[in-house]
């Protein structure tokens, strides 16, 4: 069975975790990420992106 998974759902679902869990680092965000959606993300992408985006909004706040 296959289900086509809805990428900007994704994006929101991994904002929201990050938001969440606080990770201090990028490779900390990166293991917490792919254990918690890296399956529906095939290339990594959306992951990504999501931390890049955590990552430089932290930037400015601080």
């Amino acid at each position: 069975m296959s289900h086509v998974i809805d990428s900007d759902g994704l994006r929101r679902l991994v904002k929201l975790e990050l938001s969440r869990l606080l990770p201090g680092t990028r490779e900390e965000a990166q293991r917490l990420m792919r254990g918690r959606v890296g399956a529906y993300d095939r290339d990594g992408t959306i992951i990504e992106a999501g931390i890049n985006s955590y990552f430089s909004t932290r930037a400015t706040r601080n």
